[in-house]
């Protein structure tokens, strides 16, 4: 897992973020199979985003208790290859959250 500082605003926008706002087709190098941001089973909203390779995936989600936003993965490959994912989920959620405001809408 990886934590790094986000403001209540910054929150708010991964909280919801969408699927289509991301337009990502590799993760760590990989191609980009899945993508959620609501539940598969009864489509209630995740509260962040997960996204899916062949490899791995990540999800990332604002914490409810503190400034931060959390970053969790799993690779299927190794340790090292975890942290190429670990490394393109930060990108990925730093770049979300640097979009433009009419963006979040």
């Amino acid at each position: 897992r990886v934590e790094a500082a986000a403001s209540p605003a910054q929150k708010s926008v991964l909280a919801t973020l969408t699927v289509q706002q991301l337009a990502r087709s590799t993760l760590a190098g990989d191609a980009v199979i899945g993508a959620l941001d609501h539940a598969p089973g009864n489509s209630a909203a995740i509260g962040g985003i997960k996204i899916i390779s062949r490899s791995g995936w990540f999800s990332a989600r604002p914490s409810g208790t503190e400034n931060i936003y959390k970053i969790y993965a799993e690779s299927y490959q190794s340790k090292a290859h975890l942290q190429l994912i670990l490394a393109d989920a930060q990108s990925i959620v730093d770049a979300a959250l640097a979009l433009p405001d009419e963006l979040h809408a």
